[in-house]
């Protein structure tokens, strides 16, 4: 992460860095377990959205713009159910928008390529086997949003690009029997 993106951030998402070592594999690295351990002192973030979001991207240019300045000691993820309308309205930043219209094109629970356990998941439940992360951006001011962030809309989509594009397809194809599905949201406490 170059110097002018690292000014860009807050304290506490400097305080998120995993301990990896991306360049090699390294025994050493935190599992996603231990870095929540490690984190639950000052931060309560769910595994799953460790091992989804902080523990693999934390150093993606384009969640360190969107998502590095936000201050995470006031952050909370709420497990909630969403309606398909609401699913529908996310806003997508333009870096992965492509993730979602790819996913969203196929035809069939068969045509999706993910893992065996998540395509079963799908076929079963008619929806995502993990929740993708949501930020509130109603739960921030407009003012406190940097102009270099891709933020907009009511609720953004964090991470799950994939997944959203899946449900659209289910959706698309009418094989979609489920109305509501969970995701996590992330927002400002309430003070």
């Amino acid at each position: 992460m170059d110097d002018i993106e690292w000014d860009r951030t807050s304290d506490s998402w400097k305080a998120l860095i995993p301990n990896r070592n991306f360049n090699t594999f390294d025994v050493s690295d935190e599992t996603p377990e231990e870095y929540q351990r490690r984190l639950r002192p000052r931060f309560r973030i769910p595994i799953q959205v460790l091992e989804q979001w902080l523990y693999p991207l934390y150093y993606d240019r384009t969640s360190t713009n969107n998502y590095g300045w936000l201050d995470y000691d006031k952050i909370e993820f709420v497990r909630q159910d969403m309606c398909l309308a609401q699913l529908r309205k996310v806003n997508v930043i333009r870096a992965y928008q492509r993730h979602v219209v790819e996913g969203s094109r196929y035809q069939a629970w068969h045509q999706l390529p993910c893992t065996d356990r998540d395509r079963e998941h799908w076929i079963q439940n008619c929806t995502w086997r993990t929740p993708p992360l949501i930020l509130d951006v109603s739960s921030i001011t407009q003012e406190e949003i940097p102009r270099y962030a891709d933020i907009k809309g009511r609720f953004q989509l964090v991470e799950g690009h994939s997944r959203l594009g899946y449900l659209y397809a289910a959706d698309n194809c009418a094989v979609l029997k489920k109305e509501h599905h969970q995701a996590y949201i992330m927002r400002y406490a309430a003070s």
